[in-house]
């Protein structure tokens, strides 16, 4: 079933990749030259993240005219009104933002005064600028993995002298260019990571169950869910894992995309409120309450907890009925097991990964069956909370992240319970929640999060598995010396490619000339398969080529290995193609061997240290 009206739009683009901060230059060139405020806060400006940026954007016509570097954990009114006053002094035509979700919502809101000036609060809203009006273009780099606000409308202002957050929300908050790269996020520690991985989990749930979904939502809230709950421990663990690192902010990202389009709903009412009210860092007062809003909003959307518990590797049987239910049936003693577990407690055992490989054979098992058991469904969704609760309990064991209120920062016995509640009522979030808020079930809902007295949870090793891709390769640097030194090994190699008995006679049927440009060092190399024969050529070549590739010859390395995707690499002009290029693809089937072969070549040429494993 489709929602009766959807929007989508991203007008962003996003780049991802390991170390990509490194050069910048093909990425940012269609902004040409700029002077651009540069918005950060202390740490990273010491961490490293600000020096790879400078050194990224060397050799672009993007220049850094001033950096505000005073953004606080929570950004506030002050920090704003004074990043925007730097912009203005030095005449700044474009904002770049590297940090945090405070971080980036400081330059959004910026962006307001600057262009728009006045005082910060009489922008507060949703959507009061015209279509037509244009803010500074942005560049975002987000360094935790969590707010996802590199690709959202939205901002968060704190207003301290009020105990309230400001929200903002415009279309032209959203940059030109956001930037993902796994490396910035590495010196993140583990308790940061742990909350901002929870805040990034709770916006993708909250996109999946919202009112306001859907189907471009649903399947970016799903896949962010299946990263970010796959990821987040071993992140935690393990923070040099860049898979794992890369997994949770590609995660963030499709959250912040899947809940700036269906918005967030009761968690973030509640947990903004206990931000403005208590101070509690937004990701963890996500992460206590997101459970207990899962449980009041059970009964209105268990279909939809019950996908989400599947994305987060609960692989549940499912069961259907035919002409009575399975669950009564003795033909599958696993489901007559799983039946029993009717209190919350016993669903400890079924969320565990112990489990995981019965339940899935039980799945296949059932899987011609006509339509799926309410009653199991609802199971399934009861799960999610339990997952999401032993989670925290894990992530509490390895970060010593609080699992109550109390812990988290809460001193006065809940004695401004009240005015949580009733900031939290009037919190916009609440509007997109699947079931009506009730201030006494904000109460209880708090309170419980408070005095809750879960303990931290021992991870075991299979928790700490990532779910994604294996393992990245990031390969060798500056692999060929010299020109000589290029030109025999690869000029060889061909030679062996032109001589090989199924390479060679499927290479000359294509009768293509192919000239490739290398550089790094710089060398020329033709293969023209024209003639009667193939002929390999250095250097200067009189015909004229089919196609031209030009790449750096570490890419090359490591393209004959069968480690790098040349259409990957065509996209992020890693190698830039002229001439028939979708003729020349048809040579990748072709040269596949090849990349069993290229290894062999260089152990028989005493160049084994070259071998990438």
């Amino acid at each position: 079933m489709l929602p009766e009206y959807f929007e989508f739009k991203l007008p962003t683009k996003v780049v991802y990749g390991v170390g990509i901060l490194n050069d910048l230059k093909e990425t940012v060139a269609p902004l040409g030259k700029r002077k651009a405020l540069l918005v950060t806060d202390e740490i990273l400006v010491k961490a490293g993240p600000v020096d790879k940026l400078k050194a990224g954007l060397q050799k672009t016509g993007i220049k850094i005219a001033c950096i505000f570097d005073q953004v606080p954990p929570n950004s506030t009114i002050a920090a704003v009104e004074k990043c925007a006053a730097l912009a203005k002094k030095h005449a700044c035509d474009l904002i770049i933002a590297i940090g945090g979700g405070s971080v980036i919502d400081t330059a959004k809101t910026a962006n307001i005064l600057i262009v728009k000036g006045g005082k910060l609060e009489d922008h507060m809203g949703a959507y009061l600028l015209d279509s037509a009006e244009k803010l500074l273009p942005c560049i975002y780099i987000p360094t935790t993995a969590g707010t996802g606000s590199e690709v959202t409308k939205v901002a968060v202002i704190a207003d301290p002298d009020k105990d309230v957050k400001l929200p903002f929300a415009e279309e032209q908050f959203l940059p030109e260019l956001a930037v993902l790269d796994p490396e910035v996020t590495v010196s993140m520690p583990a308790k940061l990571t742990a909350a901002t991985g929870m805040d990034a989990l709770t916006h993708a749930i909250e996109a999946y169950v919202d009112k306001e979904w859907s189907p471009a939502t649903d399947a970016l809230a799903l896949h962010a869910v299946k990263l970010i709950s796959g990821n987040i421990l071993r992140a935690c663990a393990k923070p040099d894992d860049l898979q794992a690192r890369g997994a949770m902010l590609v995660g963030s990202f499709l959250a912040g995309v899947a809940f700036s389009h269906s918005m967030v709903g009761m968690v973030h009412g509640i947990a903004h409120a206990l931000g403005g009210v208590y101070h509690i860092p937004h990701g963890l007062a996500n992460a206590l309450i997101l459970p207990e809003v899962m449980a009041y909003n059970l009964e209105t959307r268990y279909e939809r907890y019950a996908d989400i518990a599947l994305a987060m590797g609960i692989a549940f049987p499912q069961v259907v009925h035919q002409g009575r239910s399975l669950l009564q049936s003795d033909r599958f003693d696993i489901l007559s097991r799983i039946a029993r577990h009717s209190e919350v407690e016993s669903l400890k055992e079924l969320v565990g990964r112990s489990t995981l490989k019965a339940r899935g054979v039980a799945a296949k098992a059932l899987g011609s069956f006509e339509f799926i058991d309410e009653w199991m469904r609802k199971q399934a969704a009861a799960a999610a909370i339990e997952r999401i609760r032993t989670l925290n309990r894990q992530l509490a064991y390895l970060t010593k992240m609080p699992l109550n209120l109390k812990e988290a920062g809460i001193k006065d016995k809940l004695a401004k319970l009240e005015q949580v509640a009733i900031t939290a009522m009037e919190d916009g979030c609440m509007l997109y929640n699947p079931k009506e808020p009730e201030r006494a079930a904000v109460i209880a809902i708090v309170k419980r999060a408070y005095y809750s007295k879960e303990t931290p949870l021992p991870v075991a090793k299979e928790d700490l598995l990532s779910v994604g891709p294996g393992k990245m390769e990031k390969g060798q640097e500056q692999v060929f010396k010299d020109s000589a030194m290029l030109y025999d090994v690869l000029t060889g190699f061909y030679e062996e490619l032109k001589a090989n008995a199924d390479i060679g006679p499927a290479l000359h049927k294509t009768n293509l000339c192919v000239q490739f440009r290398y550089q790094t060092p710089l060398a020329v190399i033709t293969i023209d398969a024209t003639g009667k024969e193939i002929k390999i050529i250095q250097g200067p070549f009189e015909g004229k080529p089919e196609v031209t590739m030009t790449m750096d010859a570490d890419f090359a390395h490591k393209f004959w290995h069968g480690k790098a995707n040349l259409v990957s690499a065509l996209t992020r002009r890693q190698v830039t193609a002229k001439g028939n290029v979708p003729k020349t693809l048809k040579l990748l089937p072709i040269l596949r061997p090849a990349y069993a072969l290229y290894p062999k070549y260089l152990k028989k040429k005493g160049l084994e240290t070259l071998i990438l494993s």
